[in-house]
């Protein structure tokens, strides 16, 4: 290297430092800037500043959503700004928490002795059912409630029903409410929000069920769309009038499906509330309305058991009911008069049964499709409409779906028969056979 190219590298070197040294200050500059303005931006709210020992302002939260920091105040305030909608939402979403519980006085009290003893005679007319099909739309119909009545099942739910909608539309009775003889003890379950277009709607089920339910449990988003089941824990006046205009004009009992509140002394009061408002049977499901997904949050069996040592009716938990083993442990538990299962039903429809192991396993492989066959000879003695028996079909072979996956997408491809779903269980079966 000549003398000449060395000076020019060291010019060079030093025209970098150079560089560096004034991007550095204009970095410096730039940020001390940012803190400038948003110094004075604190100033023209009327926020109150400070500066901490590692250079950032802290002002008023309320209006910041926290301290604004030197060395990334866009990114924080474009946080804190994003973050501001989320908390009305959660406010409006959560305003059942600050309800008051209606307190019914004892002299308006329908828990006298006389009603009280009237249901529990209603409980014992039925059998003293412990183990219940839960109500499911589009689920729990007629033909699926025999197939469970067959496997141990000894008292059932219709599938949750728009009360308006059951007044206004013959076509959506017809297809809604179906039932025979055999179909008994049979709850029907209604959700609504208004106290006449209930009772309309019940009217036209008195003479072919044992009771009529009131969905106070579903947590859905159609739920908070139409101002029913747990979203009128925020209009617990209307749940008392409901349940009274009931109990005091139908000639059969009102009973009532609900989930908890995620204080118990509340749970307690809302119990207790149904219970003087008229409810004869109660049905408590062991998650709030947040806890909507029922693999991630277990069923609280403790404050179901709170509620059954509180009242004088009887009591059913719902939550955990997987298998019959599950069942049995919830009743010694709980100290509760019968047990719902909803979702392992739907893919083990002989829970219930004593004849199969208490864990639920299936007795062979080819269990699933035995069971589907079942059920679709039901499909052809009870009209069920497709959108139903394809939920099921689903649900029943999940598990082979997971190893078959040639055999969903033949059935998602395919026009929905049930001489479709028999091709393929007993394709399944002779499968399983052979191998």
């Amino acid at each position: 290297m000549t003398a000449a190219d060395a000076e020019s590298g060291a010019a060079t070197t030093k025209n970098i430092a150079n560089d560096n040294n004034n991007n550095k200050n204009s970095s410096d500059r730039h940020s001390e800037g940012l803190v400038i303005a948003k110094r004075r931006k604190l100033e023209a709210n009327g926020a109150e500043k400070s500066k901490n020992t590692d250079g950032n302002i802290s002002g008023n939260v309320a209006d910041l959503g926290g301290g604004v920091s030197t060395h990334n105040s866009d990114h924080s305030t474009a946080k804190n700004k994003g973050s501001q909608p989320k908390k009305k939402e959660k406010k409006a979403h959560y305003k059942y928490l600050t309800a008051e519980i209606p307190t019914i006085p004892k002299e308006k009290s329908l828990a006298t002795p006389e009603r009280v003893e009237k249901a529990w005679k209603f409980f014992r007319d039925m059998g003293e059912p412990k183990w219940h099909v839960a109500p499911m739309v589009d689920a729990s119909e007629l033909a699926f409630r025999m197939l469970c009545r067959k496997y141990g099942a000894t008292c059932a739910y219709t599938p949750m029903m728009h009360a308006r909608l059951f007044n206004e539309t013959e076509k959506y009775r017809k297809e809604q409410f179906t039932t025979c003889a055999e179909d008994r003890p049979l709850l029907t379950q209604f959700c609504a929000n208004d106290p006449q277009v209930l009772l309309s709607a019940a009217r036209h089920v008195e003479a072919h069920c044992d009771a009529v339910d009131i969905n106070l449990g579903c947590p859905q988003r159609i739920a908070r769309r139409g101002n029913y089941g747990s979203f009128l824990m925020e209009d617990l006046e209307t749940v008392r009038k409901m349940v009274y205009t009931l109990a005091t004009e139908l000639s059969i009992p009102v009973t009532c499906k609900i989930r908890i509140f995620p204080e118990r002394e509340k749970t307690l009061q809302y119990a207790k509330m149904l219970e003087d408002a008229g409810c004869s049977l109660l049905a408590v499901h062991g998650r709030t309305r947040e806890q909507k997904d029922c693999r991630e949050v277990r069923a609280d069996w403790s404050i179901i058991k709170d509620v059954k040592d509180s009242l004088k009716i009887p009591v059913l938990a719902n939550g955990n009911i997987r298998n019959l083993k599950d069942a049995k442990d919830c009743l010694e538990f709980t100290g509760c008069d019968g047990v719902l299962s909803a979702g392992p039903l739907l893919k083990n429809p002989t829970l219930f049964s004593d004849e199969r192991p208490e864990t639920g396993e299936p007795p062979c492989p080819e269990d699933p499709c035995n069971i589907l066959l079942e059920y679709l000879d039901l499909c052809e003695t009870y009209d069920t409409p497709q959108r139903m028996i394809r939920g099921h079909v689903h649900k029943l072979l999940r598990s082979w779906f997971e190893v078959f996956p040639d055999v969903r997408e033949r059935m998602n491809n395919e026009v929905s028969t049930v001489q479709l779903y028999r091709d393929v269980a007993h394709e399944r079966m002779n499968n399983e056979v052979s191998t």
